[in-house]
């Protein structure tokens, strides 16, 4: 194939846009979760080079996983082959090519991926983000306006300043702990951690990252939202160098009958990590034994800036593995939930294993001391996995 394109003059018309609107466009968009659009060629020709150096590392499109996982939904991670075409272009000087046959750029709603919600709730009056500092995360407490049980089969959550919301995690309340700190801060929301009483609903993952839209449930693994309940959304917030209003919003899908099969959560990790000072390597890892026969809908790795190496994995009793999903340059910067293209099977007896990695390394952590140990804390929470799945 790469013999093939040295015969032919790669250009934006013909090569580049078509690729760039399948695997860049739905957050290079106007309006979009990134902080630029890719929809034309004087867009794409101005960030060349760029574009070249992060599609070479396969910093961009973001995904982690090994291309062998899966198969899971959404998983679209540029081929070599494809890479090879963009680095061509760029060597070529970029040209754009018959600009009358250049593909349509792709359309996305201003509004809401899965047309209008149901019901939309947001946060009554913006967080007000300092202009200076870290990593800031700041938890909101939304309710949650039904009169009676609902059946969910999708959020869709709007970060309110994609600029600096980096991802958002989400959980349902219904004891009113979350309230009671919320209204203790003072301030809109508080900082600090949720409560006990805040759990995903019904074993589902609920959650946002730039580009992920988790598609509808069927209508039989829906989740039942009862009156009185609040969503309690932790986001991760980016100081941009300037003060950033942040008012995320939520819209729900609902279905018209009850779940027939409702997931279960396993939660596996670790809270008591003690990395001694100077550690190269230190591993933490985690199991469980299934006592059913089971169906994994998805699996969300879950670290901090630690992290290198994260692995989910099923061992048989016999000790052979499958690998569930591997990741092995661990990127803070990209939280995702991996949902499967299709229920993996696991049998009863199989252990549900992860397996963490980190690194101390002062190359890595050059602002850090490597004289003292680290623990589990804000700024390297505790490694967690959690895998959903259903009994089959």
């Amino acid at each position: 194939m790469i013999l093939a394109l040295a015969l032919a003059a790669v250009t934006y018309t013909k090569d580049i846009a078509p690729l760039l609107n399948d695997r860049c466009a739905y957050c290079h968009h106007p309006g979009g979760s990134a902080p630029f659009s890719l929809l034309t060629y004087d867009d794409v020709k101005r960030r060349a080079t760029q574009i070249g150096e992060v599609t070479k590392r396969r910093y961009m499109p973001p995904w982690k996983a090994d291309p062998d996982n899966g198969p899971f939904v959404g998983q679209h991670p540029l081929t070599e082959g494809e890479i090879a075409v963009v680095q061509q272009w760029i060597e070529q000087g970029a040209a754009e090519g018959d600009a009358h046959a250049r593909p349509l750029p792709a359309r996305w709603a201003d509004g809401w991926q899965f047309g209008a919600p149901d019901l939309i709730v947001s946060l009554p009056q913006p967080y007000l983000l300092p202009a200076d500092g870290t990593d800031i995360f700041r938890i909101f407490v939304i309710p949650v306006p039904v009169d009676g049980a609902r059946f969910v089969r999708g959020l869709e959550f709007r970060p309110g300043n994609a600029r600096v919301v980096h991802h958002a995690n989400i959980r349902v309340d219904r004891s009113g702990a979350a309230r009671a700190l919320d209204a203790a801060d003072g301030a809109v929301g508080y900082t600090g951690l949720m409560p006990r009483a805040a759990q995903y609903p019904d074993g589902h993952f609920l959650g946002w990252t730039p580009g992920q839209v988790a598609p509808l449930l069927p209508p039989e693994l829906a989740w039942r939202l009862e009156r009185g309940t609040e969503l309690v959304v932790e986001v991760h917030m980016q100081p941009s160098g300037k003060p950033e209003a942040v008012q995320p919003s939520i819209g729900f899908y609902f279905g018209d009958r009850p779940p027939t099969r409702t997931p279960a959560m396993l939660r596996l990790g670790r809270q008591n990590i003690d990395i001694p000072a100077g550690e190269p390597q230190y591993t933490i890892t985690d199991s469980y034994v299934l006592p059913v026969d089971a169906e994994i809908e998805a699996v969300q790795p879950h670290a901090h800036y630690r992290a290198r190496d994260v692995r989910g994995e099923a061992r048989l009793p016999d000790g052979t593995a499958r690998t569930l999903i591997q990741i092995s340059d661990w990127v803070f910067g990209w939280q995702h939930v991996y949902l499967f293209a299709t229920p993996s099977g696991c049998r009863r007896g199989r252990r549900c294993r992860c397996v963490t990695c980190t690194t101390t390394h002062p190359a890595i952590f050059a602002t850090r001391s490597t004289r003292r140990s680290a623990r589990a804390g804000d700024s390297d929470r505790r490694t967690k996995w959690a895998i959903s799945g259903s009994r089959c």
